[in-house]
């Protein structure tokens, strides 16, 4: 009890306590569990971005790598964008796609594959594989047999689609026996088995195919083959498009009328499949499903040297650095450097994976430089940059450090100071030392700061108050000699307000078929994280789409036309939140033209029992929709809204008009190619209800009759 009142043996216990439980902490979060006693069953051949792997035993996930050995009763999962290769022992092939799983088990003298979920293919030609092994694929309680060829599933939540190019495969479902031969495709779904040779084959974009677009779009071709015209009349293909692989979403669905057609797509991972009615049995069927991706690959740009850039020195050769911009879809990137724009004097080169390299015993000359780009994705080539050109000259004495941020002219909000502002300069051999100075005046009468560093860089440890400054570096040689550099200016300001740049408050903007806005503003300094937020209501008690984006631009998406409300801050912040503005989507697609009631006519209750509306046909329209709305008091109330195949619309319930003003509003309805409809633009025109002014009636007879 004693011990239990002495501070210091409970403070030393406690911190004992802390330390055996933190290293308890780390050895399991570190750990990595190795399955010794499983078998090897085969190699990751091929991956790419992210495959995952659990050992039988094992709860967590590990990374997998290339030529890693995969375990018996291993689970294989890959992430969006990975696949990977897998070859068993005995030759078979497993190609896993984006977001599958799949577990291994090699027992009982066959492959069982517990195929969990998304795509895979197996590849068990003869002479390649060996042994009488056989591949049993598990999806559920259904049952995949295949002792050779090729195969191909694709499952979801609601089917499972199983085709085969080669050889042939039994399948087992609700204790029934299928057999699927080559170039058939077995549909399974909670209604049964369909087994069939497709009418249509997919032909283009392959499947997996890797479309690289340095612009970030593509036009993409789709063909199949099988189009016959006097069968197409029957079958009544459509093409599917989605971004999931159960087209549970289809991003475009519409009927074919030829073999090929093009459609502009965005980078992403794409599905696509052809769906026809069978001429025979008269059934709803679909043909396999590919898959191909469009990638951006922008063009590899030199960002440093800058072209034709002067490396000087005049004690040891200067360090050039190579910069590039990096590419998601390339690993390892080669920087060559020659005497000749043709690369055949005196070639240097270098391997990096990444996106920097520095050459520090370069001699005086002129010389051309490129970067190679190589990638470990299958289908993607070299990509090389542009030639510059630089030189590298021997001075007979030093040149005066030259500055490189603050640039002349930079703007930073008081608050930035505290933080963000950082000072450089290019580095110089010449130099041992650099004294950096701060002053409020160009002449450096009033010095503020002033730092010594033998690094090519500064952060001010301290914020600045408002005003504008002026700061150089000197550059202090080996004998104590100094060069000083010309002065750069900069402001800092009360604080940066969020600005937004289009659309403009108010206005109208006419959308396509997309209805696609692109929501801009001002980029805040030092800030390039931002959260967009737009509403219906200028309050913004519930938001349409609230998201974080990086840059100062977001494209805005709204099936729905209208007004919206908009507002834009700085992520992780509340001060930096712009005025809310506004902007009204309208429809690119012509609207009715109003016929009557006339604008501004006036309609008499007591001379109709009904009001005709009509309007003139718009071409391609599939409907329209009509709509009355009573503007007489402060706030408008919508008396009816109806959707009418016709050009004109009857309304009987006059009951509902009181004396005042309205307005009639009709827009064209438009079918798009996934089914659904489209409204153009209201065109509106107002009206008058007024009844006659009527006067008390006066009793003639009978008169006044009186009573005993």
């Amino acid at each position: 009890m004693r011990l239990l009142n002495d501070t210091r043996f409970v403070v030393s216990s406690l911190i004992l306590l802390i330390l055996v439980f933190s290293s308890l902490l780390y050895r399991n979060l570190n750990y990595r569990f190795i399955d010794s006693t499983s078998p090897t069953i085969g190699v990751i051949t091929f991956k790419n971005k992210t495959v995952l792997r659990k050992y039988n035993d094992a709860v967590v996930w590990d990374l997998i790598e290339s030529k890693t050995e995969v375990k018996n009763r291993d689970t294989i999962r890959t992430e969006g964008l990975s696949d990977a290769i897998l070859t068993l022992n005995d030759g078979t092939k497993i190609n896993i796609s984006e977001n599958s799983m799949i577990l291994l088990d090699i027992s009982d003298k066959n492959i069982n594959i517990n195929f969990a979920y998304g795509s895979f293919e197996a590849a068990r030609g003869e002479g390649t594989v060996s042994g009488d092994l056989k591949m049993n694929i598990t999806a559920g309680d259904k049952t995949v047999q295949v002792a050779s060829g090729d195969v191909k599933l694709d499952k979801t939540k609601s089917e499972l689609n199983i085709k085969v190019d080669q050889g042939e495969a039994k399948l087992t479902s609700n204790g029934k026996e299928e057999t699927i031969a080559k170039d058939q495709i077995a549909n399974v779904t909670d209604s049964g088995v369909k087994v069939g040779k497709p009418v249509f084959r997919l032909v283009s974009p392959e499947d997996r195919k890797n479309v690289l677009s340095e612009s970030g779009s593509e036009k993409i071709q789709f063909v199949l083959s099988g189009w016959k015209p006097d069968s197409v009349k029957q079958s009544s293909p459509s093409l599917e498009i989605s971004l999931f692989p159960d087209f549970s979403k289809s991003l475009i669905k519409e009927k074919l009328t030829a073999a090929s057609v093009s459609k502009k797509l965005g980078a992403g991972s794409y599905y696509w499949r052809v769906l026809y009615e069978d001429p025979n049995s008269k059934t709803k069927q679909t043909t396999e499903v590919f898959q191909f991706r469009i990638l951006s690959d922008p063009a590899l740009r030199v960002l440093s040297p800058k072209p034709n850039e002067v490396f000087a020195y005049t004690g040891e050769s200067p360090v050039v650095r190579f910069v590039w911009n990096p590419l998601d879809l390339y690993s390892s990137y080669t920087v060559q450097i020659a005497k000749d724009a043709n690369f055949a004097e005196g070639l240097v080169s270098k391997q990096t994976q990444n996106q920097s390299l520095a050459f520090d015993s370069l001699k005086e000359g002129n010389y051309f430089a490129k970067i190679q780009a190589k990638s470990n994705l299958p289908g993607i080539s070299e990509k090389s940059s542009t030639v510059v050109s630089f030189q590298i000259l021997k001075k007979t004495s030093a040149s005066p450090p030259e500055l490189l941020e603050p640039a002349r002219g930079k703007t930073f909000a008081e608050e930035q100071t505290k933080s963000q502002l950082f000072f450089s300069w290019k580095d110089d051999k010449d130099f041992n030392e650099y004294e950096w100075e701060l002053s409020a005046d160009s002449n450096f009468q009033n010095k503020l700061k002033s730092e010594s560093t033998k690094n090519n860089f500064l952060k001010l440890p301290s914020g600045l108050g408002i005003g504008t400054y002026f700061w150089r570096v000197k550059g202090i040689g080996n004998s104590g000699n100094s060069l000083e550099s010309k002065s750069n200016t900069f402001t800092v300001i009360a604080k940066e307000e969020m600005e937004l740049i289009s659309p403009a408050n108010g206005s109208e903007v006419e959308v396509d078929e997309r209805s696609t806005i692109i929501l801009k503003w001002k980029k805040l300094t030092g800030k390039s994280n931002y959260e967009v937020e737009v509403s219906r209501e200028p309050e913004f008690q519930r938001s349409v789409t609230k998201e974080a984006v990086t840059g100062n631009y977001f494209e805005f998406k709204s099936k729905d036309l209208g007004r919206f409300y908009w507002r834009v801050r700085s992520s992780g912040t509340d001060s930096d939140l712009s005025p809310v503005r506004s902007f009204q989507m309208i429809s690119n697609m012509e609207p009715p033209s109003l016929a009557t009631p006339t604008r501004n006519e006036t309609i008499d209750l007591f001379t109709r029992t009904s009001i005709l509306f009509t309007w003139k046909p718009v071409e391609k329209a599939n409907a329209y929709r009509i709509r009355l709305m009573d503007i007489s008091g402060i706030r408008e109330k919508q008396v009816f809204s109806e959707r009418t195949g016709s050009t004109k619309f009857q309304f009987s319930e006059i009951q509902k008009l009181n004396v005042g003003r309205f307005r009639w509003e009709v827009a064209a309805l438009y079918k798009q190619s996934d089914g659904t409809e489209r409204e153009s633009a209201y065109n509106k025109q107002d009206f008058f209800v007024s009844v006659p002014e009527l006067k008390v009636p006066k009793i003639l007879t009978p008169g006044k009759i009186y009573v005993e």
